[in-house]
């Protein structure tokens, strides 16, 4: 009897996904372990979702964590800006002391009954004869008034970075996004091939015993058996090589998460992303509009117009204003003290009248930048365009392969089925039957291929129109 294909590959049931790593999927959790079975030795799985892997890899990717750290940084460059159009104030203070180490005599000069200059504290101190306490202390208080409206872009253009950085950690985010997806379709169609031929292994067992049945009923012949062994044999052989390409594949999803490579995964079966057919024409006005890469470039250009702009100003005159608290206290030990308050008003004006044409050099080498940037887009665009069509076609490609496989499958299903019937009313040869069965299983490989590369096309469009794929996935 033959067992359709819905039945052994369509629709991937969790129930052979339960016998294959002894898990129940419908009833997993997935923050805590669930059950184990003896093959892995008591090690826990865990049910893992595409957009739960997704969002674990957007935390975890050092891409991602490396653009949010440049934000932050964009934004203190954005507070550090702002600043030096802000009033200025500076507090300095010193304290200092003079103490004599020898002292010469001296003729008191106009000295009368002892009290000549060599008494004076203060000519003491002059002379170095006399301890001095030494404070001076001020405050001053500087604004800048005008600087050629330098100060104003400079707050523009670090506006302008924060964004650029923004989009940066948007194109990071889509980058892992489109990894994980491609790594979690890849570990799925290995499942899927591995469950396969699971299926084909059971079926191949039942033609073996059919064929060792009819041999002892002296209705058959040996070559029988050994055809059905000997592709049984090649069965459990390509298993093996199955079984190797899905833990790689695992491994690999969990490395792109940023997760040990032997951290254990139980993926679900039901994962796609989602057909939302887009008109290519509109398609394409969303990915000029929304595509991170281009906005970045877009801010790009923009940064360089406005440098050049702030770079043709440097030999615009600067005005600030300042002004100056200061006290001095000069106190002689055991004698008198002298104590200074002044305050100071001062307008200053910063005038490069001529810098040897330094500035206009800077402002159009800022403005052959951004026309660099510009040519940057215009290819940008171009390419983007040529990601769009491809990416229809590929998912165009990918449904007529989906439907030639069904087809095939139905085809190569009606062949077993005859090849079965003739084989067991004794008109027929196991070589008939072997051969229908790997058309069969090829033809069931070619199905899963196609579906696998359907749902990565579709992720793939979304990422060319700038798309979120976590949006797009169910």
């Amino acid at each position: 009897m033959i067992m359709p294909w819905k039945f052994f590959v369509k629709p991937l049931l969790l129930s052979g996904l339960a016998l294959s790593l002894g898990v129940c999927p419908a009833f997993a959790d997935t923050s805590a372990p669930v059950a184990t079975d003896a093959a892995t030795a008591g090690t826990p799985r865990y049910f893992l979702t595409l957009t739960d892997s997704i969002d674990y890899a957007q935390k975890n990717s050092h891409e991602v964590l490396l653009a949010e750290k440049k934000i932050e940084d964009a934004r203190w460059q954005l507070t550090e800006t702002g600043a030096t159009g802000l009033p200025q104030v500076t507090a300095t203070a010193s304290y200092g002391r003079q103490d004599p180490i020898t002292t010469e005599n001296t003729t008191d000069v106009g000295s009368v009954g002892g009290a000549g200059l060599g008494a004076n504290p203060q000519f003491a101190a002059f002379l170095g004869t006399a301890s001095v306490n030494t404070f001076n202390a001020g405050i001053t208080l500087s604004q800048t008034l005008f600087a050629g409206f330098r100060i104003v872009d400079g707050v523009r253009l670090a506006n302008i970075n924060v964004g650029g950085m923004e989009e940066g950690l948007r194109i990071a985010r889509q980058n892992v996004a489109f990894q994980v997806t491609n790594a979690y379709f890849s570990a799925l169609r290995a499942w899927e091939v591995l469950e396969l031929d699971k299926q084909n292994l059971q079926l191949l067992q039942e033609q073996v015993r059919t064929a060792e049945a009819r041999l002892l009923a002296g209705t058959g012949i040996k070559l029988d058996v050994l055809q059905a062994q000997s592709q049984m044999l090649q069965l459990q052989q390509r298993m093996s090589t199955d079984m190797n390409t899905y833990e790689k594949a695992k491994m690999t999803l969990n490395q792109v998460m940023g997760r040990t490579a032997d951290h254990p995964i139980v993926l679900n079966t039901f994962a796609q992303v989602k057909d939302q057919k887009p008109d290519e024409i509109e398609a394409l006005k969303t990915a000029i509009e929304k595509r991170p890469d281009l906005q970045q470039l877009r801010l790009q250009k923009e940064l360089n117009e406005l440098n050049a702009s702030i770079q043709a100003r440097a030999v615009w005159p600067t005005l600030s204003a300042q002004v100056r608290y200061a006290i001095q206290d000069q106190a002689v030990v055991n004698g008198n003290s002298r104590n200074i308050q002044n305050v100071n008003y001062s307008l200053n004006m910063n005038w490069p009248i001529f810098d040897g044409l330094a500035a206009q050099a800077k402002a159009q080498r800022a403005r052959k930048s951004a026309d660099q940037v510009q040519i940057s887009l215009d290819q940008l665009q171009q390419r983007v365009a040529l990601d769009i069509q491809q990416a229809f076609m590929d998912i165009e490609a990918a449904r007529e392969r989906e439907m030639m496989a069904k087809a095939g499958i139905q085809l190569a299903e009606e062949g077993l089925r005859v090849a079965q019937i003739s084989y067991k009313e004794g008109v027929g040869v196991m070589l008939d039957v072997v051969n229908a069965q790997t058309n069969l299983q090829q033809a069931s490989n070619n199905l899963i291929t196609a579906r696998y590369d359907i749902n990565i096309a579709r992720a793939r469009l979304y990422q060319a129109l700038g798309l979120d794929i976590v949006d797009y996935l169910k």
